[in-house]
């Protein structure tokens, strides 16, 4: 099921990496190896105690305290975070995000959402990042004040991008009507309105590309046909997400257009639909005068769409001279097995 239920306008980078200092995974694991007994996590308020003295690094092996935050512990959090320096907001969200990649049972959506509104745009994006599976509705109200209103154009497409998941759920009958309806006018209108950043209006498009509604269909032809460069990236990005078997032509007509990212968005959009017939075609993307992240792009397409002569492409692709292709083969071959023996699973109940 789908995933729903005063600063400039300044690049991450110049706000700092995310880089987590203080203890590390590797260091949280090996204080760990000594003993197989799940060690005892101080209370939360002990946590962000520890988390507040600046003149140490995050108790990164502690954080997880914070998981499935209850309302106390929300509220002792609104009222750090505005204190903490910006950086030590942002590593701090950097660090729930490593460690929920690393325990998916871990949920810090409520210490993400504390910090959504945050006058750092950094620590905004961050917290954007840190829900970006969150599926409640509250979040999609929201988005659409963040990508209507938001200063910074940099948050706005994030938010957009964030949107995009409420869309696969408004696709499923699960986003009730009236809130369905305003997300999908927040997003026309960061299309349609031609003074807004190319980012923005790029995500999201996107963004509503997963919508079946005909407006969605009619914008995604139009930017294909008369946007620049970012415009008709996202259009073709829009067309996977639309999932349409019409956009098939168009999508293989793209594999010659003179710009890489068309052409790698071609290829992933391509396979997005799971149509055989664009297998061949990817194969004109594997030439070796195409950038590799074009190449890599058409190899997973293949992987994705999956049969015989799918498999066959990629396996003598194994043999490639270029790391970056036999690498990519190999793990569209892993994955490509593993839909197989899904598949079989489910024939067999």
């Amino acid at each position: 099921m789908p995933p729903f239920s005063q600063t400039g306008d300044e690049d991450m980078a110049e706000h700092g990496n995310g880089d987590v200092p203080g203890d590390t995974p590797d260091d949280a694991e090996a204080s760990d190896a000594d003993g197989d007994e799940q060690r005892r996590l101080p209370p939360p308020e002990t946590v962000l105690e520890a988390v507040a003295d600046e003149t140490f690094g995050l108790p990164f092996a502690d954080l997880p305290a914070l998981s499935g935050a209850d309302d106390r512990t929300v509220g002792l959090a609104m009222a750090l975070l505005p204190r903490l320096q910006p950086q030590r907001r942002r590593d701090l969200l950097a660090a729930m995000q490593q460690l929920s990649e690393d325990d998916v049972t871990l949920d810090f959506d409520r210490i993400h959402l504390a910090a959504l509104l945050d006058q750092d745009v950094a620590t905004r994006i961050l917290a954007m990042h840190g829900l970006r599976e969150h599926d409640r509705l509250e979040y999609a109200e929201l988005l659409t004040g963040i990508v209507a209103d938001d200063p910074v154009s940099a948050v706005r497409a994030e938010a957009a991008t964030s949107l995009g998941n409420f869309v696969v759920g408004i696709e499923f009958g699960m986003v009730p009507t009236e809130l369905a309806e305003r997300i999908a006018e927040a997003l026309r209108e960061r299309v349609e309105d031609v003074t807004e950043d190319d980012e923005v209006r790029g995500t999201a498009l996107e963004a509503a590309g997963a919508s079946s509604e005909e407006w969605v269909a009619e914008l995604i032809a139009e930017q294909y046909e008369t946007g620049n460069t970012r415009m008709r990236v996202a259009s073709v990005v829009a067309m996977g997400r639309h999932g349409s078997d019409d956009w098939l032509p168009i999508l293989i007509q793209s594999f010659e257009d003179e710009d890489d990212d068309v052409r790698a968005a071609a290829a992933t959009s391509a396979g997005q639909l799971l149509l055989e017939a664009a297998i061949q075609p990817l194969t004109l993307l594997l030439d070796e005068e195409q950038e590799p992240d074009v190449q890599v792009a058409a190899i997973r397409a293949m992987g994705e769409i999956a049969g015989e002569e799918a498999e066959a492409i990629l396996v003598r692709l194994l043999e490639s001279d270029e790391p970056h292709i036999a690498e990519a083969a190999d793990l569209a071959i892993e994955e490509l097995q593993m839909m197989s023996v899904d598949f079989q699973a489910e024939a067999l109940q």
